[in-house]
């Protein structure tokens, strides 16, 4: 933010590095902790007065952290700006934030991913479509058909007999989700390695399926995982309606031709989700299910900070 004299106000992280104060960056790092964005704008333009007022160059990072954290503590109380501070003394510790987003076709999982993406200030967001897409490139659908079909068509692709008691659809929907897990896994492997945030969407992120992985990752990461459902048919049919609207190369006719075999994943999906303890959240409305998928992983990390200090 440039000042009242033309200059910036310069915030020194804790290595000294200079960044312009943002009230926009301030507000986003109070919404995500769930303060309504009313208030974090009013409490940011409060805290750029005060630098004002101080008419100085430069500002420590702690310094500007106990201006802010007063602003919200006289706003709404000691238990938002605890939360505010644990939140972002977590951050400052560095571990990576990877995000698992399931659910079936259509519920909505890229919407909510772009979302927390961009609140968490993630810049890595990839749907496993996109993983299929590139393995598909790899190999041929004579060796691998079922990569070069849809999840709710694997089934058609299956080479051996669906013993009586299984259904076809979940049977070629798992035999596709093990493939492509291959894939995603390199793709978590990497971003850890890295020290980088990562939300993975799609629904191959099966609950169950990553959990030797999970077990692993969680050394060095914050892993949150969650499956996105939309309860209702209709507002599930609706959805791919929408979707075709909004993508005019995207018809929802395939879709809604095989909506039966879509359900079925979602209630699988959702199965798996309740046998492996991951929390479900409704699709219902948007933004209720975005804050939700926000406050899990706002908590996980809170949490993993306080357990790593114990």
């Amino acid at each position: 933010m440039v000042s009242q004299a033309g200059h910036y106000i310069w915030v020194l992280d804790r290595r000294e590095n200079p960044l312009p104060f943002s009230k926009f960056v301030a507000a986003s790092s109070m919404i995500v902790v769930g303060i309504e964005p009313e208030t974090a704008y009013t409490i940011a333009e409060e805290t750029e007065a005060r630098l004002l007022e101080r008419r100085l160059p430069e500002i420590a990072i702690e310094d500007l952290m106990d201006i802010t954290t007063r602003s919200i503590e006289s706003h709404l109380g000691v238990g938002s700006a605890d939360r505010y501070v644990a939140w972002l003394e977590a951050r400052r510790r560095g571990k990576p934030i990877i995000v698992l987003l399931g659910g079936a076709p259509g519920v909505g999982k890229s919407s909510v991913a772009g979302e927390v993406g961009a609140r968490l200030r993630i810049s890595s967001v990839i749907p496993t479509d996109a993983v299929r897409q590139v393995m598909r490139q790899l190999v041929a659908d004579t060796l691998a058909p079922m990569l070069h079909v849809s999840s709710f068509e694997a089934h058609q692709a299956l080479r051996s007999p669906v013993p009586p008691d299984h259904d076809p659809v979940i049977v070629g929907f798992q035999s596709q989700v093990d493939m492509v897990s291959t894939g995603v896994r390199g793709l978590i492997d990497r971003a850890i390695k890295e020290g980088t945030g990562l939300v993975v969407e799609g629904v191959h992120m099966v609950p169950g399926l990553y959990d030797d992985g999970v077990e692993l990752w969680s050394k060095r990461a914050v892993i949150c995982q969650t499956v996105l459902v939309v309860n209702d048919a209709e507002v599930h049919r609706a959805h791919f309606r929408a979707r075709a609207e909004q993508a005019t190369q995207r018809s929802a006719d395939r879709y809604l031709d095989a909506f039966d075999e879509v359900r079925r994943i979602d209630r699988y999906v959702q199965s798996c989700a309740r046998q492996h303890g991951v929390p479900i959240i409704s699709m219902e409305q948007l933004d209720d299910a975005i804050q939700q998928v926000v406050e899990m992983i706002v908590d996980a990390v809170i949490a993993g900070a306080a357990s790593s200090e114990a």
